[in-house]
């Protein structure tokens, strides 16, 4: 398939959605991977940040793979998150410790 194409992710609380469409807006492919929540205590909700980065990359690599297309052929990607989510991370961007979700 030539040309070129755009990737939408979307993170929410149980898992990131990939799709990748062509420029004229049609949907090539959609690949979900799902990440953990725990829940170490009553009231808390926690998940760690490599998980989302790994699904992430997951969602991408199979949405690409599905559509059929050259992974050098995605020119642009878009991201959105469903709400706000505490990550404490040191000075290198590495996380401390579990986010705190918006549940928690």
């Amino acid at each position: 398939m030539e040309g070129a194409f755009v990737i939408g992710l979307d993170g929410g609380t149980e898992g990131v959605r990939a799709a990748v469409f062509d420029l004229a807006g049609r949907v090539l492919s959609v690949s979900r991977a799902e990440y953990p929540t725990r829940y170490p205590r009553q009231g808390w909700a926690e998940q760690e940040p490599d998980d989302w980065w790994a699904g992430t990359a997951r969602a991408v690599r199979d949405a690409v793979a599905g559509a059929g297309v050259p992974p050098d052929a995605i020119t642009a990607l878009s991201f959105a998150g469903t709400s706000c989510t505490v990550v404490l991370a040191d000075r290198e961007g590495r996380p401390l410790r579990p986010a705190l979700l918006w549940m928690d």
